[in-house]
């Protein structure tokens, strides 16, 4: 299948219609050609060939764990599918959007796993890339293509392991993606292969997200003082793990974990 782009002109046009098309969003009908009336040229097909991806999902509310295993599952294909796109064809705003709006199936995804209303900025934040953050974060579709090619390792008998740690739980993941290294493949691999070693570390009960958003916070700081740019995967990896180990230490000795570190260090 060949993937379609919006126009610019179609892009600002939606986007700014936004308020007026809120309804047209729950609709399972198209409504794209009725929107742009006469006109024909509102989008152009590219000479990107991928293969066909179609979202796996149970329709109906879910919680987190349950978003996080069908995200899995959607990364997975999405970017076996799509694998042919380069990272610049990938940052093509008018692309991901055009596939939100005009593919059904898509839209059928969507709706489901985001529009419990007709929320203006769930429409803006799914539906659109407005921003390079929202490339990565936000839209439905952009942000799982994005997710399996900075964690797919073709050299791991299982490629996706790292995506699995990516979607240890909702928050883990934002957390990663937020972070300095989303960019970098050396420092994304570094920062989830010590999240998957400091999970072998502890028990199930005690949970890893406070344990990483306050490392998060030590990684980012140190980037900000310290060049990375030359630190290799496992040189990433010792930094995070050994920092959330010492934060553990400092609970079992009874100071209260992360959060009481953090107080105690200020």
């Amino acid at each position: 299948m060949l993937l379609g782009y919006f126009t610019e002109e179609a892009y600002d046009k939606l986007l700014h219609d936004i308020p007026n098309n809120a309804e047209r969003y729950s609709e399972k009908e198209e409504w794209l050609s009725a929107y742009f009336g006469s006109k024909t040229d509102y989008f152009k097909m590219s000479a990107v060939d991928v293969s066909m991806f179609v979202p796996a999902y149970t329709p109906g509310k879910k919680d987190d764990a349950q978003k996080s295993q069908e995200d899995l599952v959607n990364t997975r294909l999405i970017h076996s599918a799509f694998r042919s796109l380069t990272p610049l064809q990938a940052s093509n705003k008018y692309m991901w959007t055009y596939l939100c709006h005009a593919v059904l199936e898509y839209r059928d995804y969507i709706r489901d796993r985001w529009m419990q209303d007709e929320r203006e900025n769930t429409i803006k934040n799914r539906f659109f890339v407005t921003t390079p953050g929202s490339l990565l974060n936000d839209n439905a579709l952009s942000r799982l293509w994005w997710y399996g090619y900075l964690t797919y390792d073709p050299q791991n008998r299982n490629p996706y392991a790292l995506t699995e740690i990516l979607f240890t739980n909702q928050t883990i993941c934002t957390d990663v993606m937020d972070t300095f290294n989303r960019m970098n493949l050396d420092r994304m691999r570094g920062v989830l292969l010590a999240i998957r070693d400091f999970k072998n570390e502890i028990s199930d009960s005690e949970g890893i997200t406070e344990y990483f958003r306050e490392c998060k916070k030590y990684l980012n700081h140190y980037a900000a003082v310290t060049t990375m740019e030359f630190l290799e995967v496992e040189e990433i990896r010792d930094l995070a793990f050994n920092y959330m180990m010492r934060l553990r230490e400092e609970k079992l000795a009874g100071n209260g974990g992360p959060r009481s570190m953090k107080k105690k260090k200020r």
